[in-house]
């Protein structure tokens, strides 16, 4: 399997095919605004500011990817966890959409792209990683986070299972 084919079924599995784990399309599917705001506590992350932290961490890879080099500097992973008070129904469903669309474009991305690419070193990254690598990694870290959703959600009682997990 060539790190091309490697990349496009885990991203497929982050967004829309389900596999050994639930995509995000799963996990955000019927989630109404109140339960993607809801949190256990204070010092947890609802389901919208972990949505946004991934949209956050997947269009900045993905601009990278493009050679745009991010000029916003990130100080501390927690502050990407944008907090929303006032979230109507219709934003959610925007941004649900546009962490959708953003996958897609990663995906379309990836076919489009050589499998020299791939194993190319990031342009001005300092860990010195290579573009496959750091995007294995960018889908754990996807998938890391559509399993907290899917545990708030149990947590909160808005996930309807149609099979045991």
């Amino acid at each position: 399997m060539s790190k091309k084919e490697f990349l496009l079924d885990q991203l497929a599995v982050c967004r829309n095919i389900e596999s050994w784990i639930k995509p995000l399309s799963t996990a955000l599917e019927g989630l109404k605004v109140e339960d993607a705001i809801w949190k256990q506590n204070e010092t947890a992350h609802s389901i919208v500011e972990i949505v946004n932290h991934l949209y956050f961490y997947n269009e900045r890879w993905l601009n990278r990817f493009k050679g745009e080099i991010p000029t916003e500097v990130v100080k501390r992973n927690a502050d990407t966890f944008f907090e929303i008070k006032q979230i109507t129904e219709d934003h959610w469903q925007e941004l649900v959409q546009k962490i959708d669309e953003g996958l897609a474009n990663w995906q379309q991305i990836i076919e489009e792209s050589t499998e020299e690419k791939l194993h190319e070193q990031i342009p001005t990254f300092p860990e010195g990683a290579i573009w496959w690598e750091a995007l294995s990694n960018l889908c754990t870290h996807n998938t890391y986070h559509i399993g907290q959703i899917i545990f708030i959600r149990k947590l909160q009682g808005s996930w309807e299972s149609k099979e045991e997990e």
